[in-house]
């Protein structure tokens, strides 16, 4: 009886078979670690830039707390100023700078005395306006004044404020300043109590909630940078385009401030609440930075802008 013949190796068929499906499944199995990895790197940028926008966030609402509502404006990427009246809800993508005159902080917050015995106010809100003259027994204007750097800044008096009229003329933003009394410049610091504006406050004679102005503020995104301009005063007729910026962050799409003002009424002796809303780039799908919408990480932040 003839032995069989068994067969013990592959053949050239089989062999190139079987390098095939390995290296389908061997590719398959590349794709899905890529994958996961890209999605662990995207998960963690996102993370990153959704804390850094937070942390921007955070940091530029401070300086909106001494806000006044009603100076409020928005100027597009052509530094075109938006006139008309307070932010509303819903965002215009074409508005990159936000601008504002503060309340002066410092000045609130007050000096102790020489003798360091007595806490004095810098300011208090409760002045009289006598003519050209603002008194009040209870400030110390010497302690805000080093350098005389009192003189050219404004008095704000609130109370005399209609919400929502003649913003851009009345703070200087276009145009030469309302003859309103809403604010005054100051000319001469004469002691501890009495300042001389440039004309009278108030025709009643009684300003109170008045405070000092020194200076304005605006926050431009362009081109991906995100500066910070100050120490202009528009009441001077100075612009932020004058001011040295100070840049932020980078990354920086898109910078806003919405106020829906469908359901609250203005208030300048209470503050009103704004939300500011940031945008940075984010990640195409191949993992590059990208400014488009589609991917672009926003955030929102609500401020309560105190006058």
């Amino acid at each position: 009886m003839k032995p069989s013949n068994n067969r013990k190796a592959f053949t050239m068929i089989e062999l190139l078979f079987v390098i095939v499906i390995m290296g389908i499944v061997g590719g398959l199995a590349l794709e899905a670690l890529r994958q996961y990895y890209d999605g662990i790197y995207r998960m963690g940028e996102y993370s990153k830039r959704v804390a850094r926008a937070d942390h921007i966030l955070e940091q530029v609402s401070k300086y909106f707390e001494n806000g006044i509502s009603a100076s409020i404006i928005r100027l597009d990427q052509n530094n075109a100023v938006q006139c008309d009246g307070i932010p509303v809800a819903g965002d215009d993508n074409n508005d990159y700078t936000i601008a504002f005159v503060a309340v002066d902080n410092d000045g609130l917050r007050g000096f102790w005395d020489a003798a360091l015995v007595r806490w004095l106010p810098g300011w208090t809100s409760d002045v009289l306006s006598v003519g050209n003259t603002l008194i009040s027994p209870d400030a110390n204007y010497t302690s805000l004044n080093p350098g005389n750097s009192l003189v050219g800044a404004a008095i704000f008096r609130s109370d005399g404020l209609g919400e929502g009229t003649d913003e851009c003329p009345r703070f200087g933003w276009v145009g030469a300043a309302s003859t309103n009394d809403v604010y005054r410049v100051i000319n001469t610091v004469d002691s501890d109590t009495q300042l001389t504006l440039n004309n009278m406050l108030s025709v009643s004679g009684q300003a109170s909630r008045a405070y000092v102005m020194r200076t304005a503020y605006a926050f431009r995104a362009r081109n991906g940078a995100f500066n910070m301009y100050t120490g202009f005063e528009p009441w001077n007729n100075e612009q932020y385009t004058g001011a040295t910026p100070r840049l932020l962050a980078d990354g920086v799409t898109h910078f806003t401030i919405l106020y829906d003002n469908t359901t609250t009424q203005m208030n300048s002796n209470v503050g009103n609440i704004y939300t500011l809303k940031i945008c940075l780039q984010g990640l195409d799908e191949n993992l590059i930075d990208s400014p488009l919408p589609a991917n672009q990480i926003c955030r929102e932040r609500m401020v309560h802008v105190r006058y």
